[in-house]
């Protein structure tokens, strides 16, 4: 049977999530998409790519599916209380994409008896990649979300204090600011950008793919390339010279903090 889903928020990350159902649509069928959002222009726009429905804080459809998709600094106590009023706990799962949001935080607005969700989606929705941190209330199964959870990236089922931890860890942009990086060292050796750019991207992605056939720590492949006194070792002398762990490993820590501050930041 065809899903009905409610979004309440309609931001990068719901349009995302959206535009990800919409192409799943011969594996996860959908009936009806409706979203509160008060930009005109976002709502137009969700209409027209999507013919998702507008909908306000008064709009009563029967979901199977609410998401909650605003922002930590908005007033997610008010926008959870309105759940709790607008719809009914024997019919909808709600799942909060809210960024450092807990559970015990929605519930103490949502009330008792609703199957709830916590998860941060990674922003690689489109790609069919990327792993999402999921944690679940006592009311809800795996079942009642996987479908749906599953046309926009790889749920993974994890204690809720590793939501923050995985939603530190997993966003690309780790990976665009070595792209930059190494793109431009290529451009400072002398190779044209165009062409430094597609032998960065084809030897992240064949490292990547290589290093899963395998199956093996990347130590293990490092320690194959690194020959005596060859290029390999001398990179990974420079590059710990320098500082690289340390400087990826800090990044990591510090989103990880960030994204616990958030919760502690929200209305």
């Amino acid at each position: 049977m065809a899903a009905s889903l409610y979004f309440i928020g309609g931001g990068n990350m719901v349009t995302a999530i959206i535009e990800a159902v919409r192409r799943k649509q011969d594996s996860y069928a959908v009936d009806s998409l409706y979203v509160e959002e008060v930009s005109q222009e976002r709502r137009d726009y969700l209409h027209e790519a999507f013919d998702v429905q507008a909908a306000d804080s008064t709009s009563t459809p029967k979901a199977d599916i609410v998401v909650i998709g605003v922002r930590p600094q908005d007033d997610v106590a008010g926008v959870v209380r309105s759940v709790s009023e607008r719809f009914d706990p024997a019919h909808t799962t709600v799942i909060s994409i809210v960024a450092g949001y807990t559970i015990a935080q929605i519930e103490q607005n949502l009330g008792d008896g609703f199957k709830l969700a916590r998860i941060i989606p990674n922003t690689l929705t489109t790609t069919d990649y990327g792993f999402s941190g999921v944690a679940l209330n006592g009311h809800a199964t795996a079942e009642d979300v996987e479908d749906f959870l599953r046309t926009f990236g790889k749920p993974l089922y994890v204690q809720e204090r590793l939501i923050d931890v995985i939603t530190g860890f997993y966003p690309p942009n780790l990976v665009y600011h070595f792209i930059d990086a190494y793109v431009d060292a290529g451009v400072l050796a002398g190779l044209p950008r165009d062409i430094a750019k597609a032998i960065a991207l084809d030897t992240l992605i064949g490292g990547t793919e290589f290093l899963k056939q395998k199956d093996v720590l990347p130590q293990v492949l490092l320690n194959i390339n690194n020959s005596p006194g060859g290029v390999g070792i001398t990179q990974a002398y420079t590059l710990n010279k320098n500082g690289f762990a340390a400087a990826i490993q800090s990044a990591v820590l510090a989103a990880v903090e960030r994204t616990t501050a958030l919760g502690s930041e929200a209305k």
